[in-house]
C-alpha cells in the first residue's frame, strides 16, 4: 500500500534541485545587485575624489548593469508568473508591483545612461543635454537606493505566512 506522505516526499525530492536552482539564481541576483548598489553609491559620492578609481568602478559598474538587466529581465519574467498573480496577501502583492516599478525604473535610467558610451563605441558622439543627465542620474539613484529598501522588505516579507491550523485525519 502506498502511503500518501511518501509519494508527497517523493514529490519534494523531484522538485528540490529545481528550488535549490531558483534559489541560487535568486541569491546570485540580489548579490549582483548588491554590488551594483556599492559601485554606483562609490560612482556618486566617492568617484570625484579619485577620477582614476572611478573610471574602473564605472566600467565594473558598467558591465554588471549590462549583465544585470539580462539576467534579472529572464528570471524576473519567470517570478511573476510563478508567484505575483497568485498572491493572496494584498499589501506584498502591492509591494511586489511596486518593487517591479522600481526595477524597471532602475533599468531604463541606467541603460539610457549608457546610451551615449555605446554610442561613443560605434564612432559616434553624442551626449544627453546637462538636465537630462542630471534627471537620469537622479532617478537611477533613488530609484536604486528605495529598490534595494523595498527588495529587502520583499525577501523578509516573502517568509512571512499565516498560520493555518493544520487538520488531524479522522481515524476510526
Amino acid at each position: 500500500m502506498i502511503r500518501s506522505d511518501t509519494l508527497l516526499e517523493s514529490a519534494a525530492a523531484c522538485k528540490a534541485p529545481a528550488a535549490q536552482a531558483k534559489r541560487r539564481a535568486a541569491l546570485f541576483i540580489s548579490l549582483l545587485f548588491a554590488g551594483l548598489m556599492g559601485s554606483g553609491l562609490h560612482l556618486e559620492f566617492l568617484a570625484g575624489r579619485n577620477w582614476n578609481s572611478g573610471e574602473v568602478v564605472l566600467l565594473v559598474h558598467l558591465l554588471m548593469g549590462l549583465g544585470f538587466s539580462a539576467l534579472f529581465v529572464a528570471w524576473i519574467s519567470n517570478h511573476v508568473r510563478a508567484g505575483l498573480f497568485s498572491s493572496q496577501r494584498p499589501l506584498f502583492t502591492w509591494l511586489s508591483w511596486l518593487l517591479l516599478g522600481k526595477c524597471t525604473l532602475i533599468l531604463l535610467s541606467g541603460l539610457l545612461m549608457a546610451l551615449p558610451a555605446a554610442l561613443y563605441l560605434g564612432h559616434v558622439i553624442w551626449f544627453w543635454s546637462f538636465e537630462t543627465t542630471a534627471v537620469l542620474a537622479f532617478l537611477h539613484l533613488w530609484a536604486a537606493i528605495l529598490g534595494g529598501l523595498g527588495l529587502l522588505l520583499h525577501l523578509l516579507l516573502r517568509h512571512w505566512r499565516h498560520a493555518e491550523p493544520i487538520e488531524k485525519e479522522n481515524r476510526p
